[in-house]
């Protein structure tokens, strides 16, 4: 775009974004919040938007239609519109507006309860040992086929040994500093960091997305199924989040738009991308389709075309007949895919049953995937499984080292964080690409200058030696405080919290800690 014309009166450029969290108990727009922030920062840093240059940033979020009753806040929108819109405009340049979405999916996670802790416990320890699932059973199969790993036997070894030691950290974290922070939460509502829930959230994450049913929090496993996944696993509650987004992105004027998704999310982004055109009536409401039947992204299914599966998961309803969605028209529009600290490769390895490859040709040359990862995020991983089709059915991903944090678990939450005034940070990157300025972070033309860094260079085996000490330091720490910790939670135990600890658990400072001695005094 010329910088010496004026394009200040053409109509605004319209850019969707969908954003996707992964572990975590997230609330609803937290993700939204915490990225776009981070997003905008780095745009408002650019010399082009700067109010000294002519530029201007705005912040414009959508009201909700209805609030809650005595609501001691507004409530933000949550429908097929975008939830939060930047707008962007340089001088003399035609504005761009950022409208973004968000799919969420932190309430599908079990509730809490003691009975639930111990069973997560207990699936951490064994996760290393859960069966492999190579392919669906089910009809229509054939449509879609599992990935596999280049690297074969050794390397499917490898990530089970890989899980083994993740499940033997998990297993210390859990009884030392994960049973005293268990001890704080409850008794007086002090909540663990973030940065020490990545592993216990990624665990249960995975373990979600490989349940047959979600299950109610006391010790008799019953269901407790959403009703929109009523006798199908709770994975396929997530994916209707997912598919529903793609609906409404799909539906919108946008001039093109993007997915942006973070760690466990990259699997529901990846299988809402690849869901085949046969099952994406299950996932959708007949008002939503006949929407799309309207703009003619949905209809009867082409002659020649593969017959539709009798069974489907989830099921198709009776409204759409032998109707379809037409992928190569929803994705029309799509640009980009960016995961960033994603276990795909892991799912790949293990469960590629849960991440399979469509078939059928959806995708523009202009769409492209670019992979963030850092050996120092123990969630991320160099995705190697998914280029076996043609780009048209599946954009080959671009993997990208980048130095999210030198800090083991903290590295996974800090991809889109700025790095002080730098301007090749990731955020900043990923701005210039969604800007129509430049192509995927870490590209040729888009480069992270200083913070990316070749794989399997020298760069790369320094982070992965440097993550490899800090699990073995970890571990011998996280071991020797669960001596400590143990033994005083069960001499706690023992004394049965008793009315000394009640009439002191509210109070702070010196009176706090003379409870906990009079209860530790007491139990021996």
């Amino acid at each position: 775009m010329s910088s010496d014309k004026d394009h200040s009166s053409e109509p605004a450029e319209q850019i969707g974004v969908v954003l996707v969290h992964g572990v975590g108990e997230q609330t609803r727009f937290e993700h939204l919040d915490e990225e776009i922030r981070k997003l905008v920062e780095a745009l408002e840093a650019l010399p082009a938007f700067q109010a000294a240059q002519g530029g201007k940033v705005v912040v414009e979020i959508r009201r909700g239609w209805e609030g809650s009753f005595h609501a001691e806040q507004d409530s933000w929108h949550a429908g097929p519109f975008s939830t939060v819109c930047v707008s962007a405009k340089a001088a003399k340049q035609r504005e761009q507006r950022f409208q973004f979405h968000e799919v969420w999916w932190a309430d599908v996670n079990e509730r809490y309860s003691i009975a639930k802790q111990v069973r997560f416990w207990l699936w951490g320890l064994s996760v290393w040992l859960y069966p492999r699932k190579e392919r669906s059973t089910l009809q229509g199969a054939d449509y879609v086929f599992p990935p596999e790993h280049p690297g074969g036997l050794g390397m499917y070894l490898w990530v089970r040994a890989r899980l083994l030691g993740l499940g033997a950290v998990f297993a210390v974290l859990g009884f030392s500093l994960g049973l005293i922070m268990f001890i704080l939460k409850r008794l007086f509502e002090i909540e663990t960091p973030k940065w020490l829930q990545t592993v216990t959230n990624y665990v249960g994450g995975v373990k979600l997305y490989n349940q047959p049913r979600r299950l109610a929090p006391g010790w008799i496993p019953d269901s407790e199924d959403f009703l929109d996944t009523k006798d199908e696993p709770p994975r396929y509650s997530i994916r209707r989040r997912m598919i529903r987004a793609l609906a409404d992105v799909a539906l919108m004027p946008y001039d093109r738009w993007y997915v942006l998704a973070h760690s466990l999310g990259s699997v529901v982004a990846f299988n809402g991308l690849m869901e085949t055109a046969y099952t994406w009536p299950g996932y959708l409401d007949e008002w939503q389709w006949s929407w799309l039947k309207a703009a003619h992204l949905v209809g009867p299914i082409a002659p020649g075309a593969g017959p539709i599966p009798a069974v489907t998961i989830p099921k198709r309803p009776a409204w759409c007949d032998d109707e379809i969605v037409y992928r190569t028209r929803i994705f029309r529009n799509f640009r980009g895919l960016m995961t960033y600290g994603s276990p795909l490769e892991k799912f790949a390895t293990i469960w590629p049953a849960r991440v399979p490859l469509a078939r059928e040709p959806a995708f523009t040359p202009l769409a492209a995937w670019v992979n963030i990862m850092d050996p120092i995020d123990p969630v991320s991983g160099i995705l190697k499984s998914f280029d076996q089709v043609s780009p048209a059915c599946c954009p080959h991903p671009q993997n990208i080292g980048y130095r999210a944090s030198p800090i083991l678990l903290w590295s996974h939450t800090q991809y889109l964080t700025r790095k002080g005034k730098s301007h090749s940070d990731l955020p900043t990157a990923t701005m210039a690409w969604l800007l129509g300025r430049a192509g995927p972070p870490g590209s040729a033309n888009n480069p992270l200058t200083g913070l990316s860094y070749p794989l399997h260079g020298s760069v790369f085996w320094q982070r992965a030696v440097l993550a490899w000490v800090w699990w073995i330091v970890g571990f011998v720490a996280f071991a020797a405080l669960a001596a400590i910790a143990i033994p005083i939670f069960l001499r706690l135990f023992a004394a049965g919290f008793d009315a000394s600890l009640c009439e002191v658990y509210t109070n702070t400072g010196i009176e706090l800690l003379h409870g906990f001695c009079k209860v530790a005094k007491a139990a021996k």
